[in-house]
């Protein structure tokens, strides 16, 4: 492993005491900033990240890094252990952009997609493109291959799963022993869906390109930190709701270590997790971004909360067309508009939380963002 001291790299020697560490200062002047020398360079490879909470961003890492991320994150679960253990195969469904894994924007045959003993299921940018023969694709392809574990964007896999209704496919949904959901925030009413759909052990699992997981969700439906090389403290955000931001130091990458490091995502914690958090490391959700909080003063976490009592709603997005106006858009179940009842009670709960002018529109096919993500709040200028 390097031997190095954080606070003898660039990015760390201007920082005045108990200044955080941002994005912007990992991404000015990179890679220098890191002192990354010449004879590194056999030894790292680059990555970007997704840009869910702030613009994308190059980053180091040594090769192989995801490999031995893994273990310190799978030992966490006792399905996870035996899928890594024994070797089992693995299916991954997620955007087709490039990430922190591999690029498969080609329609390329089912064997070169699988890397490692992993299958990469989705080679298409908008899974509302996704046609008959592409669902009868992916369903034939995790039939064939029969993953342990299928590691998956809630929003894909529930876009599959609502096609493959709609499509009617005749193959049988192939169900995994695992099922871990991540790569962006889980809502309710997905989540449900998902659940409904699949008679397997489904549970969140957190994490970043430029520090890996720390958080898998337990057998209580907490969000348990993962804790090899990695220590958090939670930032007060917002009390009345118990959200927090994280503050991470994370050693796992000795080419980047992060160190008092202001991620941008936060997390729901009742007021004994809060208290108890320095030794127990749990907490009750992930509560979305701070970007957005800091727009509408409020975490996603109510706005989910809101939405999960009209759960014919799969998927939901609420539009900022202007500063103060803003539109849901959503997609239901069944592909239905809901009834006019229903979407006035919902237009009405969310007018309460003083978030803008609210009007309601039933819309099919919400894009991805350019990262391949969703945005549940999407501003006007973005």
């Amino acid at each position: 492993m390097r031997k190095i001291n954080y606070k003898d790299l660039p990015i760390y020697q201007n920082k005045k005491e108990g200044e955080f560490l941002i994005k912007k200062d990992i991404v000015d002047n990179f890679p220098q900033n890191f002192a990354i020398t010449e004879k590194d360079n056999d030894n790292i490879e680059y990555a970007t990240t997704s840009g869910t909470t702030s613009n994308r961003m190059e980053i180091i890492r040594k090769k192989n890094w995801w490999q031995e991320e893994y273990k310190r994150t799978y030992k966490n679960n006792s399905l996870l252990k035996e899928y890594l253990d024994n070797g089992y195969r693995k299916a991954i469904f997620t955007t087709a952009q490039c990430s922190n894994l591999m690029c498969f924007m080609d329609k390329l045959p089912m064997e070169k997609r699988i890397i490692n003993n992993t299958l990469y299921v989705n080679s298409t940018f908008n899974p509302w493109t996704w046609s008959k023969e592409d669902i009868e694709q992916i369903t034939e392809e995790l039939n064939l291959f029969k993953p342990y574990y299928l590691d998956a964007d809630p929003v894909y896999l529930a876009i599959y799963l609502l096609l493959y209704k709609k499509y009617q496919i005749e193959e049988e949904l192939y169900i995994p022993k695992i099922i871990t959901l991540s790569y962006e925030y889980v809502n309710k009413n997905t989540r449900k869906y998902i659940e409904d759909n699949y008679n397997t052990e489904i549970l969140n699992l957190y994490g970043t390109t430029e520090f890996g997981y720390i958080f898998i969700e337990n057998e209580q439906g907490k969000m348990k930190l993962c804790p090899d090389l990695v220590d958090i403290r939670l930032e007060p955000i917002d009390s009345k709701n118990n959200i927090y931001t994280l503050i991470i130091d994370s050693y796992k990458n000795e080419y980047m270590p992060l160190i008092n490091y202001r991620v941008g995502d936060m997390v729901q914690a009742t007021p004994e997790e809060y208290a108890k958090f320095s030794t127990e490391k749990q907490v009750s959700r992930m509560a979305g971004r701070e970007k957005d909080y800091d727009r509408i003063k409020l975490p996603v976490t109510v706005v989910d909360d809101i939405f999960s009592e009209f759960e014919d709603i799969l998927i939901y997005q609420l539009q900022y067309v202007s500063k103060n106006k803003l539109i849901i858009r959503y997609e239901t179940r069944n592909f239905k508009k809901l009834e006019d009842e229903k979407e006035k009670q919902l237009v009405k709960e969310i007018e309460k939380l003083n978030i803008g002018d609210v009007q309601i529109k039933h819309i099919q096919a919400i894009s991805p963002e350019r990262s391949g993500k969703f945005a549940i709040i999407k501003f006007w200028e973005e």
